[in-house]
């Protein structure tokens, strides 16, 4: 899924490059093509009238008679069509001939008049000269444009200065050309790309600050990317909820568990100093139930930190399973007998079940003997002492083992984080009560054994506990 996933990603980077290399080279091309026939055509064609071919050719509508020349009248129609005006000079350039010439305009020339007005203008006429020969005879006629209508300029130039001109325009050329490439780069792909990177760098850094409340809308070609800050954002917030919950529980479990060290601990302060007061004589009877007293209390806060090192044990991995052959239902008569052989729980009512004499399991002993009295003990620390605790063993395809009793109940809340370690606080009223961590440390014992519980529990009715292990072992099955 991840390759498929990575491969969509690559593809649509990909496929949006060549959109955008496609787009790119398109508008260059059409952007080219536009200055081409701006630049090049529309220059060669801003003369589409050429008064240099016209006035070559107008010799074809000049005709002579008696040695003198005249125009023809389409030659007339011609000239007034164009606003021009003609005059025509013999090989001494005196005029012999005109048609709406202008007054400014002389009708004798020197070779140095003429050459001005061919290289310039005159009486605001731009003029153009060709030859007319008949019968061996020449005649030069110069016809005249208005300065309006077209112009003619002279230009002196530097070759060098104009190869450097091209080469120039063509460097501006290239620059437009790089120029509206990265505009083009960055509105059809930089943006495209770069503004929803911006948005994840964005989410990251809120993210870094404790900021998780982010909802990018999943598309486009980081669609995988937002989705997985999507998914993160949550990830994170639910976990710093529980942190946060679980700060909480610690902060009233640390408080209990000192309260619970502390009540001990001033008892034996307590008993101690009166000890050994030399003011006052204790019996006998009195020195052993004060020594009595004591021992329990001092068993209790032993009990209380070998509970918080297994805990820890098993959490962390340190420590290695001693795995056996274990008869479950010599393990369960034992458990039952040594609480009610106890003293504070003789008359409990325990009932215990087993439709075999032998059912055995892969376990190891000592902890799942913890297991299995940290569960029963659950169901006898919160109840009365009416409460009626049925016990059962029994095997199909696995082990099943069930602790039933017709106490309070626990509500819904207290049923979700039973297994927490943090949850509840604890008393000292029971010597077997422990720590507060009976279902914390059986739940951690179960994982480890591969095994499952469940529990469902209604208040005022009682509780149900099912715990399923597997029947197999080391090798093979049972």
């Amino acid at each position: 899924m991840k390759i498929i996933n990575k491969l969509k990603t690559n593809l649509s980077i990909t496929r949006k490059f060549l959109v955008t290399l496609i787009i790119i080279v398109i508008v260059e091309f059409i952007l080219n093509l536009v200055i081409y026939f701006e630049v090049i055509v529309y220059t060669q064609n801003l003369s589409y009238f050429s008064p240099q071919r016209f006035t070559l050719n107008f010799s074809d509508h000049i005709g002579i008679n008696d040695n003198t020349p005249y125009l023809t009248a389409d030659g007339k129609e011609q000239l007034e069509k164009n606003s021009a005006w003609i005059q025509i000079i013999d090989t001494d350039f005196k005029e012999v001939y005109s048609f709406d010439k202008p007054k400014e305009v002389p009708i004798i020339y020197t070779p140095i008049n003429f050459a001005h007005i061919y290289k310039y203008d005159i009486a605001n006429s731009s003029v153009f000269v060709s030859e007319k020969v008949i019968n061996n005879k020449s005649f030069t006629y110069i016809i005249g444009f208005p300065t309006n209508t077209i112009a003619k300029y002279t230009l002196i130039f530097n070759p060098s200065a104009i190869k450097s001109f091209a080469w120039n325009g063509f460097i501006i050329l290239v620059c437009i050309n790089i120029f509206v490439a990265i505009i083009l780069s960055y509105l059809l792909f930089g943006m495209k790309m770069g503004k929803p990177l911006e948005n994840i760098i964005n989410g990251i850094n809120q993210l870094s600050k404790g900021i998780y409340d982010i909802n990018f809308k999943e598309k486009g070609i980081y669609k995988n990317v937002l989705s997985n800050l999507n998914n993160l954002g949550i990830t994170l917030r639910e976990n710093k909820n529980k942190r946060d919950e679980l700060d909480k529980m610690r902060d009233t479990w640390i408080s209990s568990i000192s309260h619970d060290i502390k009540t001990p601990l001033s008892s034996i302060k307590g008993y101690s100093e009166l000890m050994k007061d030399n003011e006052y004589s204790f019996s006998q009877e009195e020195i052993l139930d004060y020594s009595n007293i004591i021992y329990d209390k001092a068993l209790y806060i032993e009990s209380l930190i070998g509970d918080l090192n297994l805990t820890y044990k098993i959490k962390n991995k340190a420590f290695s399973l001693n795995k056996k052959e274990v008869n479950l239902v010599i393990l369960l008569q034992n458990i039952v007998i040594e609480i009610l052989n106890h003293p504070l729980y003789s008359n409990r009512k325990i009932n215990f079940n087993a439709p075999e004499e032998n059912i055995s399991a892969y376990v190891d002993e000592v902890l799942f003997k913890r297991c299995l009295v940290n569960l029963i003990f659950n169901s006898i620390i919160h109840n009365d002492e009416n409460v009626k605790i049925n016990i059962s063993i029994y095997k199909k395809e696995d082990i099943y083992i069930e602790i039933k009793d017709t106490g309070t109940g626990i509500s819904t809340e207290d049923l979700n984080h039973i297994f927490e370690r943090y949850y509840r606080g604890t008393n000292t009223s029971s010597s077997v009560e422990g720590s507060g961590l009976g279902m914390a440390i059986a739940k951690q014992i179960i994982d480890i054994h591969e095994a499952s519980i469940s529990i469902e529990s209604t208040l005022g009715i009682g509780t149900a506990l099912t715990l399923v292990l597997k029947t197999y072992r080391q090798g093979g099955s049972i």
